[in-house]
């Protein structure tokens, strides 16, 4: 396993900028999620969009709340199924021109509205946007970076997401105690701040090498590679042998067959992975990350907080912020799975603490003092797992192939898992309804158990690994532990050897005859195997 040095020696200032200028749209993603988890309790928004509660004050009622939290996604869910055949026609640069704009016109139109149900449609835009950037911003990273920092670079989505989130909470507590509509206007009007940086950053980024190869531009790709590697790889050729080796793969997969979606039905290989997939992002949402961003400050408000809420809502962001900066800094080191394993765990404790005291009567402020702290550790726990791990282990499940496919059908389930448990816990929660309150943590924590029965057994480990070696590791069914003892033998694995630094296998991996044809028909018996 190589050193932190020597795996940080591969970052170059420009694949910083790239992975940074992309990471911007994890900002709008995170600003607009815990925006409006505390515009609900925001006085001001809900003089502006509240309904008259039994005692004269603005409230927002469980059709209200439900219908608010859960029509955004379908503006999502078009991002999320639209993003694959967009992604291929038109790359991912001017994909992020598109995001940019689709969030100055959400904002605009939010700040323009005068029912809640204006502002809801403002949001369908603005998670129109987030459909696409849970796809495009990993996909972009973990294409451009090298294997020793793709875990970093792909994960990169959540500790940006959790800082504009605290970003989010922050606006919204600034303005706790604010009746006028700039309470709620401010907080909302910031969110054009990061389609700005992109509009301005992203023409001074390059296009993934992966996709212009895919695309029969070769040359600019193997232009946009120099820039992204470091010297000493430029000068050794390393480039080009990865370009040559990319070339090679492409054209044989091509020759086998197109990617088609009903391979991820028929292929078992790709079948495996397309019920991985959707599982991480399952577990991500079901096991009380959705329900924290959605009601999550009102929950808190609801048991007696009051405008200390937005207090804690902030700290929560904050602590999720240190999660998933750990996760980032370590997946690379230690892996995916001891981390996905080790917050399952924590899942589990936390989720059960909110419901057992959450949920009895009467309340008392040390009860209280529990269930947030079980609530910043809770998510604490889901940043260091599957928030971070979801969107970086999907990115990487599909190959070269399917990689697009493949993530969209994980994506896709994100969107449904958290439309549901956005749309059914306030009836779960609330009279003359389900009626159970904070009980609700025990469905949460019988998901997390299962999420650790998942990621003991099932989940891959895919540290270190090239992309294109993913196939060669699915061709036969494994439990989650044997993964990192595969070795690999085909194109891929070259490949991920000369983004290593790896000259003897740069030598291999040029156009031509020799060891590099040998290796080209051993990736090729590998593909058909699959």
């Amino acid at each position: 396993m190589p050193s932190f040095r020597e795996s940080w020696s591969h970052a170059t200032p420009y694949l910083a900028f790239c992975v940074f200028t992309f990471a911007c749209g994890d900002l709008i993603f995170g600003t607009d999620t815990s925006t409006f988890g505390s515009l609900q309790a925001l006085p001001s928004w809900l003089n502006t969009f509240g309904t008259p509660g039994p005692n004269g004050t603005k409230i927002l009622t469980t059709y209200q709340k439900s219908i608010a939290n859960s029509v955004i996604f379908v503006g999502r869910i078009v991002g999320t199924t639209t993003f694959e055949p967009v992604a291929e026609r038109f790359g991912y640069k001017p994909m992020l021109y598109g995001v940019a704009l689709l969030q100055i016109l959400a904002v605009i139109v939010q700040l323009t509205s005068h029912t809640w149900i204006v502002f809801t449609v403002g949001r369908v835009f603005a998670y129109l946007a987030v459909g696409y950037i849970e796809n495009l911003v990993p996909m972009y990273s973990a294409e451009i970076a090298p294997p020793a920092l793709r875990g970093f670079c792909a994960g990169l989505l959540t500790p940006v997401i959790t800082l504009s989130s605290v970003w989010g909470a922050g606006m919204c507590q600034a303005y706790a105690k604010e009746t006028r509509k700039i309470g709620w206007m401010v907080p909302i009007g910031v969110q054009m701040i990061p389609a700005v940086i992109i509009l301005f950053l992203t023409p001074l980024t390059v296009e993934s090498p992966r996709w212009l190869v895919a695309h029969g531009k070769s040359e600019l790709a193997l232009k946009n590679l120099r820039r992204l590697r470091r010297r000493v790889d430029v000068d050794n050729g390393l480039c080009e042998a990865e370009i040559a080796a990319l070339e090679k793969v492409i054209e044989h997969e091509r020759s086998l067959s197109s990617a088609r979606w009903r391979d991820l039905f028929t292929n078992p290989s790709y079948r495996r992975r397309a019920i991985i997939s959707p599982l991480l992002f399952w577990f991500y949402q079901t096991t009380g990350n959705s329900f924290y961003n959605a009601y999550g400050p009102s929950f808190f408000k609801e048991i007696g907080l009051g405008s200390k809420s937005f207090t804690y809502a902030t700290v929560v962001q904050l602590v999720g912020a240190v999660g998933s900066a750990i996760a980032i800094f370590l997946t690379d080191r230690v892996g995916r799975r001891p981390l996905i394993i080790t917050g399952a765990c924590g899942l589990i404790l936390f989720d059960f603490l909110i419901a057992g005291l959450g949920g009895s009567a009467p309340r008392t402020t040390t009860n209280n003092n529990v269930v947030v702290a079980s609530f910043i550790l809770m998510i604490f726990s889901t940043k260091v797992s599957w928030a971070t791990h979801c969107f970086l282990v999907a990115s990487e499940l599909g190959g070269l192939r399917m990689r697009k496919k493949v993530m969209m059908v994980g994506t896709t389930m994100d969107v449904f898992s958290n439309w549901l448990v956005s749309f059914t816990s306030p009836y779960i929660m609330n009279k003359p309804y389900g009626g159970i309150g904070g009980k609700i943590g025990y469905i949460f924590g019988g998901m997390a158990v299962l999420s650790f029965l998942f990621a003991i057994f099932v989940v891959p480990e895919l540290r270190g690994r090239g992309l294109e070696e993913v196939d060669e590791l699915f061709e036969h069914p494994h439990w989650g532990w044997q993964y990192k003892h595969i070795q690999t033998t085909g194109m891929g694995a070259q490949i991920a050897r000369i983004q290593g630094g790896d000259v003897t296998a740069a030598q291999g991996g040029k156009l031509g005859d020799g060891e590099g044809a040998e290796d080209v028909k051993d990736d090729v018996q590998h593909i058909e195997k699959v």
